[in-house]
């Protein structure tokens, strides 16, 4: 049983990234866009981007070369949903945007 549960943990860290994989990185670039303009605005604003107004509603990811998989990832925000074409790659067990 304890196999099992370790080749499953196991398989669950290969393949493309998920759309949850891809929501998490794309939130905690947003975030970090979001203190960078807070910082260089002295905290008088916190910045444009609401990450709890975001969503991934479709990922296509083709496997590329060196563990990267190319996504084109459509998002919607609160007034517009938008198609782009992302790279990812699994860094120690986290994915994270290549550019």
């Amino acid at each position: 049983m304890g196999a099992a549960l370790l080749l499953l943990a196991a398989c669950s860290q290969s393949g493309a990234p998920t759309k949850a994989d891809i929501k998490q990185v794309i939130q905690t670039r947003m975030q970090a866009a979001n203190a960078q303009t807070s910082a260089n605005t002295l905290g008088i604003f916190s910045g444009p981007y609401d990450v709890n107004d975001f969503d991934v509603t479709n990922a296509d990811c083709t496997a590329k070369d060196n563990g990267i998989y190319s996504c084109a990832v459509t998002a919607i925000t609160k007034n517009k949903t938008n198609t782009a074409q992302l790279s990812f790659k699994q860094v120690n067990g986290a994915w994270t945007l290549v550019q």
